[in-house]
């Protein structure tokens, strides 16, 4: 920065002691009344005072472009410097237009996360639901597997008291048979008895 600013102090320094010198000797030429290539003194005087501010213009470019590289480079490379800056300024664009798209990009998959975390939080609430049902319809099963389970205690309790009423029928048929069998027996006896 400071080398920007000592180097335009010293294009202003050199531009006025350059009007000032050519301004004297084109004074001097006038006052002298010569002439050149048969021109009037004024005009020759014009042409001197153009001449001299030339050639201490040159001597000017050539102490600035001799101290300083960096303006030596940036006029020789002008050129090149600006088809680098229009290349960097269109690469820059790109980067930008880059940059939009990704942070679109970036946007909508923030939405698509928001809208997964809100779906895998119903996913979440649905599956606790779910699973509360089933600790209710465990707690049911058991309630009716112990009810089934005294449900076939009893009807093996039924089923041994329907085999043990169902023996003593059996026994109390044969009795029955038997009795019947002894009653006809008596009766046959009986009925002999009494015919003799």
């Amino acid at each position: 920065m400071t080398a920007g600013i000592i180097l335009v102090l010293a294009i202003l320094l050199l531009g006025s002691v350059i009007a000032t010198i050519s301004d004297k000797i084109g004074t001097k030429v006038g006052k002298a009344r010569l002439r050149i290539f048969n021109l009037r003194p004024r005009y020759t005087a014009v042409l001197v005072t153009m001449f001299t501010g030339s050639i201490l213009s040159a001597l000017t470019l050539v102490t600035l472009f001799a101290t300083s590289k960096p303006l030596r480079k940036g006029v020789f490379r002008i050129d090149k410097i600006q088809m680098k800056l229009n290349e960097t300024s269109k690469e820059l664009t790109k980067a930008k237009l880059e940059t939009t798209k990704i942070e679109n990009e970036l946007q909508r998959l923030r939405y698509d996360l928001k809208l997964a975390l809100a779906e895998l939080n119903q996913v979440n609430q649905y599956l606790e639901e779910t699973l509360a049902q089933k600790a209710q319809t465990e707690a049911r099963l058991k309630i009716i597997q112990e009810q089934l389970n005294q449900a076939q205690a009893e009807k093996a309790r039924t089923e041994a008291e329907l085999n043990f009423t169902q023996n003593r029928l059996s026994n109390t048929v044969q009795q029955k048979e038997t009795l019947r069998q002894e009653i006809q027996k008596l009766q046959i006896e009986c009925e002999k008895t009494s015919k003799d």
